[in-house]
């Protein structure tokens, strides 16, 4: 019986998702699809891979050994996927549309005022940034790169972690003097209820249980544009607040930060185009200024 690449692949993806429904996802073909792979795989076998907790799947004993094979067989072939022609060495040879989709507040303050040097680097590179709270799929094809505020707990991608997301409480004097600019006394904008569970919430709900709250949004340059014309703080990512005039970042004030992730596609990331973008990310989003290092 010749050997079954297809079934290894889909044996390690489905490993790595977790469970079937994530790994047909990943591999753009139904459920019934990859059980029947995994079926023929083990009658390759000849034992069960598979153990089954409801929808969770994980390998079987018996099956470590051949799972860590179909991982090295995965990056074996990302490998030499990845060692591309030697014209596509030449950056400017390097084309085509890169979909990239985070949080409003990296893309707009941090990713999009470095496009220039993308363009000048890579010029064949059209790149497309798609701000959404939701997180687009990556298995879905919704997009090719992601920038996450959480890692994925499931998912057959190429994850790294960037960094923090630094944290400020921001202020509109608006005439008020320095010394008259106490969080505990004026009004807040703050983020929607949908928020509550995230860190840097839990830190503002801790440090300033009582505070006014005059206006919700589920955007921080929203939260910005409703500040105008008033006196009231905001608790804002340090890549918003620092970049509006006439917001003060007031001292002493230390809020929890988010992890940043970065995400490809296992099945993308050697593309020239895609890895072009994730080495410019990791270049521009390392500095230090408003993503701290891990």
């Amino acid at each position: 019986m010749p050997l079954d690449w297809e079934g290894l692949r889909t044996f390690a993806l489905v490993c790595q998702a977790g469970n079937m429904s994530a790994a047909a996802r990943e591999l753009g073909v139904n459920q019934t699809t990859v059980a029947r792979r995994i079926a023929r795989l083990e009658e390759w076998v000849g034992y069960s891979v598979l153990h089954r907790d409801g929808r969770a799947v994980t390998p079987t004993a018996r099956a470590q050994a051949l799972l860590q094979t179909a991982l090295q067989m995965q990056e074996n072939v990302s490998g030499l996927l990845a060692q591309e022609p030697q014209a596509e060495n030449d950056t400017r040879q390097i084309s085509g549309i890169v979909r990239l989709t985070g949080v409003d507040a990296i893309l707009q303050d941090c990713v999009a005022p470095h496009m220039a040097s993308l363009h000048r680097q890579y010029p064949g590179i059209a790149l497309e940034l798609i701000g959404a709270n939701r997180n687009l799929s990556l298995p879905q094809r919704e997009t090719d790169i992601a920038i996450r505020l959480a890692r994925p707990e499931t998912g057959a991608f190429h994850i790294r972690r960037l960094g923090c997301l630094e944290y400020g409480v921001f202020c509109n004097p608006n005439g008020l003097p320095l010394e008259a600019l106490d969080p505990t006394e004026l009004p807040w904008i703050d983020l929607d209820e949908f928020f509550a569970d995230k860190p840097e919430q839990k830190w503002l709900a801790d440090h300033f249980p009582d505070r006014k709250t005059i206006g919700y949004a589920n955007r921080g340059s929203i939260m910005v544009s409703m500040m105008v014309g008033h006196a009231c703080c905001a608790l804002l990512p340090l890549c918003v607040g620092a970049r509006i005039d006439g917001l003060t970042l007031l001292d002493g004030y230390h809020p929890v930060g988010r992890e940043v992730w970065l995400l490809t596609h296992q099945d993308k990331r050697h593309l020239p185009p895609v890895r072009a973008v994730a080495d410019w990310l990791l270049d521009i989003l390392l500095d230090g200024e408003f993503i701290s290092r891990p």
